[in-house]
């Protein structure tokens, strides 16, 4: 029981005020407690910053050798290596980190680790002339976009000139052109440095603009310089070879008269080597679609439809019947029509059977109609 604040006269309750506290009334007077420990603090406070301070430069390593790694560096193909004893003994020497060599059909593939062996790689094969050939690091690739709706009118040095004055650092700039070669109101525009900024840009020279990512060629690539697929003239370090008559030369030094045929450096018969009919293209197309084709699928992008009913020519190689398909099409007249044969069906099949119940009770009604006479006369004669 808790007690009772005061009782009148007849031991009644009566009603108390609650007691209000004012901010500037204290509780309690305050206690003023002396910690003798308190000369440890300073060394704690020292010891905690140089822990943070060895946590950050770890997690600043940490994020480094992260982005380092996360990178995607390109293979190098090295070809016509006759001394591969010696040319990995030099390799080797030269990296830090892991690598792997891969023999493929042409050439030997370099696989390295990180982005400062490749750059010492690609230097030292540069300053000994040996023939690879490779390709750029993602991080060094430009941004390639297209601006849509600037009149055909402007030119791509006003075009440069606007976006520079943006503040966004323009390689190239170039007009677009239809199959006719006519001009399109379509620019495509090479950043040195990939800004995603661009994609918000909605007004150039005062227009009202549409900035798109470039995109890729559906086709391979290839190189102007030794002809062969899969990679650019920029990063081909090999010897050059001629898309005319397949000389160990580059095609503006070659003297093929106009009527001699063209020659394919890479299946040898007459027509020049970037002609897309070439039976070595279509190996390697075949190739690569074939190898597109094995890859897994995103099943998030699998829209599924209702299922269909299970038919015996759906376990065959068979196409199924023009019946079941046109009863998957149905109309209301072909739907009526149906229904009308149908009918028309089962009365055919029912005739014959109302006309024999027809004509054998016609034959009993006349086998015993002579009774029925009879009868009908005796009792007319028996009345009086």
């Amino acid at each position: 029981m808790f007690p009772s604040s005061g009782t009148g006269s007849s031991g009644t309750q009566k009603p108390t005020k609650p007691i209000k506290r004012s901010s500037s009334t204290a509780l309690s007077p305050p206690s003023v407690n002396k910690n003798r420990y308190s000369p440890l603090s300073n060394l704690n406070e020292d010891d905690n910053d140089d822990n943070m301070s060895l946590v950050t430069q770890s997690d600043g390593d940490e994020a480094h050798q992260s982005t380092e790694v996360s990178q995607k560096i390109p293979p190098i193909y090295v070809h016509n290596i006759k001394d591969f004893e010696n040319f990995h003994n030099s390799l080797t020497k030269m990296i830090t980190d892991e690598l792997s060599i891969t023999q493929t059909k042409y050439a030997l593939k370099i696989n390295l680790s990180s982005i400062d062996d490749y750059r010492h790689v690609t230097k030292s094969f540069d300053e000994s002339e040996i023939e690879y050939h490779t390709y750029q690091l993602p991080s060094e690739k430009p941004l390639s976009i297209i601006i849509r709706n600037l009149p055909v009118s402007i030119s791509e040095e006003s075009v440069f000139k606007a976006l520079t004055d943006l503040k966004f650092s323009v390689t190239s700039v170039t007009r677009l052109q239809n199959r006719s070669k006519c001009p399109i109101p379509i620019v495509a525009v090479l950043l040195s440095i990939s800004s995603k900024e661009i994609y918000s840009l909605n007004r150039l020279l005062h227009c009202v603009v549409l900035v798109e990512p470039r995109k890729p060629t559906k086709g391979i690539p290839q190189c102007t310089n030794c002809q062969r697929f899969s990679h650019t003239k920029k990063f081909c370090h090999l010897p050059p070879r001629c898309v005319k008559c397949a000389g160990d030369h580059h095609f503006t030094q070659c003297v093929k008269e106009k009527d001699t045929p063209p020659k394919c450096v890479n299946c040898e018969k007459n027509h020049p080597a970037s002609y897309r009919g070439c039976t070595y293209y279509k190996e390697i197309s075949k190739s690569k679609n074939k190898f597109n084709s094995k890859q897994p699928v995103n099943n998030k992008n699998i829209t599924y439809q209702s299922t269909q009913p299970i038919v015996n020519n759906e376990y065959h190689n068979e196409p199924l019947s023009n019946d079941y398909v046109n009863t998957k099409r149905k109309t209301y007249a072909s739907a009526a029509k149906s229904n009308i044969t149908t009918d028309n069906d089962f009365l055919k099949t029912l005739l014959p059977l109302i006309n024999s119940f027809v004509s054998q009770l016609m034959q009993k009604i006349i086998e015993s109609l002579p009774v029925i006479i009879n009868s009908i006369n005796s009792n007319l004669n028996v009345q009086p």
